[in-house]
């Protein structure tokens, strides 16, 4: 085998012949033959970002936004993505072209890399790549009936950067398995901030709202908006308590790879009718037709 070591951090085996490739170094490889450092902080310190988007038509969705805020969480932390924007929809788009199935999910990790003390980041030495993974879409049942979530009162530290640490998420899988819920939302001090895996609205008197203080800011979270926007629906980027939440007419769980989810249940209490309302269905028809649009 014909090994490459091209820059500090990332090893890779010129082998491309698996299922799905990723992209290192400036190069398509497969995703099995990339190798960290045992010094990489992402390993030792969990000093690691990410973004995850998926293909649509042939086409990375969004990637354009989900490069600018990859970019800044990294600005925020002290890293530098090694690819300009061009570079790295040219990267995405070679990575889809490869793969033997359109229906992809495509993760872009960034840590700070190896570093000599096995703490302190060293500039340029950054450790970054691109995964992709088959997408499995989910059940129409979901978006027909809807799903319940369970709170959990947690906080995320500097809510705007991208973390790959979900290590509260995980901890909670089982508690979400046993109680038969979806996602977990977090609750501090009153107030709603994010799912684990989502943004979240509500709707309330025909008005959509959804937190931007203490939350990640969800690429679909700001089509949505947009999307009300155009149609007519007035929204507010604001602060939601839970108890405003669970007097809500609908509510709406986001993301990447769900798109727009109606919730029906949180912790047991009935939201609205119990069934997925009318503000939300006319939201994800128009999601799906901005998505068949090719934007």
């Amino acid at each position: 085998m014909n090994y490459s070591l091209s820059e500090p951090g990332c090893i890779f085996i010129m082998h491309i012949d698996k299922i799905f490739p990723a992209f290192c170094n400036g190069n398509v490889v497969s995703a099995d033959q990339i190798v960290l450092s045992p010094s990489d902080l992402g390993m030792l310190r969990g000093f690691t970002i990410f973004d995850v988007m998926v293909a649509e038509r042939g086409r990375a969705f969004l990637w354009e936004r989900h490069y600018d805020r990859l970019a800044a969480s990294a600005r925020s932390i002290g890293l530098a993505v090694p690819l300009d924007k061009a570079a790295y929809g040219k990267a995405l788009a070679q990575l889809i072209e490869a793969s033997p199935t359109p229906e992809l999910v495509l993760r872009t990790v960034l840590s700070g890399g190896p570093s000599e003390n096995g703490f302190a980041p060293e500039p340029g030495r950054e450790t970054f790549y691109i995964l992709t993974e088959e997408r499995h879409r989910l059940p129409e049942s979901v978006y027909r009936e809807g799903v319940k979530l369970i709170t959990l009162p947690y906080e995320r530290y500097l809510p705007q950067v991208k973390f790959a640490n979900h290590a509260v998420s995980i901890w909670d899988i089982e508690r979400r398995e046993r109680e038969g819920a979806f996602d977990t939302l977090y609750i501090a001090d009153g107030n709603i901030s994010e799912a684990s895996q989502g943004n979240v609205f509500l709707v309330k008197d025909g008005v959509l709202v959804t937190p931007r203080e203490e939350v990640l800011w969800g690429i679909v979270q700001g089509l949505v908006m947009e999307l009300a926007e155009a149609a007519g629906i007035p929204t507010e980027w604001r602060s939601i308590s839970l108890e405003e939440l669970l007097m809500a007419d609908e509510v709406l769980l986001t993301g990447s790879s769900k798109g727009i989810v109606p919730v029906v249940d949180i912790d047991g209490k009935i939201v609205g009718t119990g069934r997925p309302g009318a503000i939300g269905a006319k939201l994800s028809a128009a999601y799906d037709r901005y998505i068949d649009s090719g934007k």
